[in-house]
């Protein structure tokens, strides 16, 4: 494979974006999170609240974890305030996790040229992240992304997480375009996973560690190192579109 990756599309037969939506971390920026602690923590807090460790895989993302809380939670006739509130507690302890190393954050090469560029194209930036705002808005302002950033979806809002597709068009329309003129930019199967449930064109970089065969088979047009060799091919796809 050439450095740069490799692609099924070209900018001749995918439609030009009125806007790019991307991940954050592992895509635009090398997160700093310490998720193995993120893990033990939020572990431990789910058996504080009288969960049985037996029900559950632990070696699951995060988000899976949290998810099937919930619905043993429900299924148990744990009132729906105190679900809220065991909820909102794992919710401070994730935040407090992502912040503690947020100023080791950097920007990924080509981020920060990336999106300028695509700005001077007139194409709108969104940011979709399962991380909390203040983290967010936090890591693109130490890597001066922010600037460039429209929108930005974070996990603290009244939207369902990815791979669920609730946050991607709540983004979309505080974008103030439709779905089909977007394209999700992302390092993982989850970011891929939430394309499809949008019904949105994915592209992934492989910044996240995730093998670009793994990013194929979950539904990538286009595979790329890192997002710095996302910049001639999105130039050349909207010049083709300009003419």
């Amino acid at each position: 494979m050439n450095r740069g990756g490799s692609h099924r599309s070209s900018p001749r037969d995918t439609r030009s974006p009125r806007a790019v939506i991307f991940d954050l971390d592992d895509t635009l920026v090398q997160s700093a999170v310490d998720f193995g602690k993120f893990r033990r923590l939020v572990i431990e807090k789910i058996v504080d609240f009288g969960e049985d460790l037996d029900n559950y895989d632990t070696s699951e993302l995060i988000i899976a974890i949290i998810g099937r809380f919930e619905e043993n939670q429900r299924t148990s006739g744990v009132p729906e305030s105190v679900i809220s509130s065991r909820l909102a507690e794992l919710d401070v302890i994730m935040d407090q996790v992502e912040m503690e190393r947020a100023n080791q954050t950097i920007a990924i090469k080509g981020a920060v040229e990336l999106l300028k560029m695509l700005k001077m194209r007139g194409v709108r930036i969104g940011i979709l992240t399962r991380g909390c705002r203040q983290y967010a808005e936090n890591v693109l302002e130490r890597t001066g992304l922010i600037e460039m950033v429209d929108e930005l979806e974070c996990r603290n809002s009244e939207t369902r997480p990815k791979p669920s597709p609730d946050a991607y068009l709540r983004l979309v329309r505080a974008l103030g375009i439709e779905k089909d003129e977007t394209v999700f930019v992302g390092d993982h199967v989850i970011d891929a996973q939430c394309a499809k449930n949008a019904g949105v064109p994915f592209i992934s970089v492989m910044t996240g560690d995730v093998p670009e065969d793994i990013l194929r088979e979950a539904g990538s047009i286009a595979v790329f190192e890192d997002v710095e060799h996302l910049i001639h091919w999105f130039d050349g796809f909207l010049k083709i579109e300009s003419k």
